[in-house]
């Protein structure tokens, strides 16, 4: 892979930085947009209400809905039941279906209901769908410095669980729409609420049940707007338009009675052939269908603010310690990578140390397919031992994939979100993608073929779905008013 930068001068002109255009465009971004009477009433709504939206959340943190433990499952029931009541109170339609079965520790119950829901039907309108979700998983008590199951504001951040990842976004769409109910104006756009339980079980259940409702419940949506992640600093708001694919591999060796070599040596020198020095993936055709990075590619990450690579520079493996911004945010959102994890022996009473296991997982992006890289991967693995001449039993299988997600930013949709943050925070966001894998957002974009808009609420340090887990006041009604000026700007395109 090359990087444009590495013979790009200040004399090299793009798309992006030629005189005409460039200047055009920054004079455009610094631009002040106005806020309409309209929305200038519903901020006054959300900041006279505070104290009101403050105790609705402290009301949902207290509801301990985890969703892969049975002793919690009236909890997520209760979940469900709260999540009507502001329903059936914002005269919202909807409707519960049941989507199946699943095991729970041991037992065979029935997965938590998807919760469809609508605002409006006026066909002069775009119809937003927005998704969100009740679960949260289950914290340990050790690592979290308040009490997880009750809101603690400190230092004007709230902590508690789900106040960033799904309770917090799911009232923040509520209080929206009671602000406009509550002002007497009208809603610029339908919206339409996907609500789950199971998020944090990689959605189960959730893509083949959208797929029966895409010509009843989905045929008038113009875009999906997620609410999940956090910014990549504090100060500037961010839009996410990609995220990576992940592939976890099982690598395990069986002693053969034939061989003499020892087993923990034969998994070493298969895991020395999977990169090289500078973490470069030895798989034959791996990088095959990866994009060539151009320089108005570049432009973007090198305008990427609240990013400091001093932060982050003495973790970095020798090799990255002297990259720059650009290519270290590439190493992270835009190319493959490979990590390796811990190799795992038998910890058994029998003290079995004939079998070991290394699971690895490869880091895939847009374009690269899980099947192509599944088979070339497993192909590698085949080769090398054959060349190494490794008489020990190995097999190597994929134990999970979630595909990559990629979505262009220059679409209307992302350009109205742009403008709402300029509205709400004073600032153009950063375009930024994400180095994990996002289930949801796979399911969305496979199964429905919509735009997706993914738009964090949080600044960073809120450490959605992990332990301390937080949201600042700041980003707790700001974000509330985002997602109102981003449904006005959504009415205009």
């Amino acid at each position: 892979m090359v990087y444009p930068h590495t013979y790009r001068t200040e004399h090299s002109e793009t798309l992006t930085t030629n005189c005409v255009y460039g200047d055009y465009y920054a004079s455009r971004q610094s631009r002040k947009i106005a806020i309409s009477p309209a929305l200038l009433k519903i901020l006054q709504y959300i900041d006279s209400n505070r104290a009101q939206f403050l105790e609705n959340i402290k009301e949902a943190v207290k509801i301990r809905s985890v969703s892969n433990k049975l002793k919690y499952r009236d909890e997520i029931i209760r979940m469900i039941r709260f999540t009507e009541e502001w329903l059936n109170k914002l005269n919202v339609k909807y409707e519960c279906f049941n989507i199946g079965f699943h095991d729970v520790d041991g037992t065979r119950v029935r997965l938590p209901p998807v919760i469809l829901a609508s605002v409006g039907n006026d066909p002069k309108k775009k119809t937003v769908c927005a998704y969100l979700h009740l679960d949260v998983p289950e914290p340990d008590l050790s690592t979290w410095i308040e009490n997880p199951w009750d809101l603690t504001q400190k230092n004007n951040t709230f902590y508690g669980c789900g106040t960033c990842c799904g309770k917090g976004p799911l009232l923040m769409w509520f209080h929206v729409v009671e602000a406009f109910q509550n002002s007497g104006i009208q809603l610029p756009v339908n919206i339409k609420f996907v609500i789950e339980s199971m998020h944090h079980q990689k959605s189960r259940g959730l893509a083949a049940f959208l797929a029966t409702k895409t010509q009843i419940f989905f045929y008038d949506v113009y875009n999906v707007v997620i609410c999940e992640s956090e910014w990549i600093g504090e100060k500037y708001p961010c839009l996410i338009y990609g995220c990576v694919g992940i592939l976890h591999f099982e690598v395990s060796i069986t002693k053969s009675e034939t061989s003499s070599a020892d087993i923990r040596e034969d998994m070493e020198k298969i895991v020395a052939n999977l990169t090289d020095a500078e973490g470069n993936i030895l798989i034959r055709d791996f990088n095959e269908y990866v994009e060539q990075i151009t320089p108005d590619e570049e432009i973007e990450y090198e305008n990427i603010r609240d990013f400091d690579c001093e932060e982050i520079r003495n973790n970095l493996p020798e090799f990255k310690r002297s990259w720059d911004k650009v290519k270290l945010l590439m190493s992270f959102w835009r190319l493959p990578s490979i990590i390796l994890h811990d190799t795992l022996e038998c910890i058994c009473d029998k003290k079995d140390y004939s079998k070991i296991k290394k699971i690895f997982t490869l880091k895939i992006v847009p374009r690269q397919v899980v099947d192509q890289v599944e088979k070339s991967t497993k192909q590698h693995i085949r080769n090398t031992v054959k060349e190494l001449k490794i008489e020990n039993n190995v097999t190597c299988e994929l134990m999970s994939s979630t595909r990559p997600w990629f979505e262009n930013f220059r679409l209307p949709c992302y350009n109205a979100a742009r403008r709402a943050c300029r509205q709400i925070y004073k600032e153009d966001p950063n375009m930024i993608r994400e180095a994990r894998a996002r289930q949801a957002v796979t399911i969305f974009d496979r199964v429905l073929e919509k735009n997706i808009v993914m738009l964090p609420l949080s600044c960073r340090g809120s450490n959605p779905g992990e332990p301390n887990e937080n949201i600042s006041s700041r980003n707790f009604y700001e974000g509330t008013k985002l997602i109102a000026a981003y449904l006005f700007q959504m009415s205009n395109i």
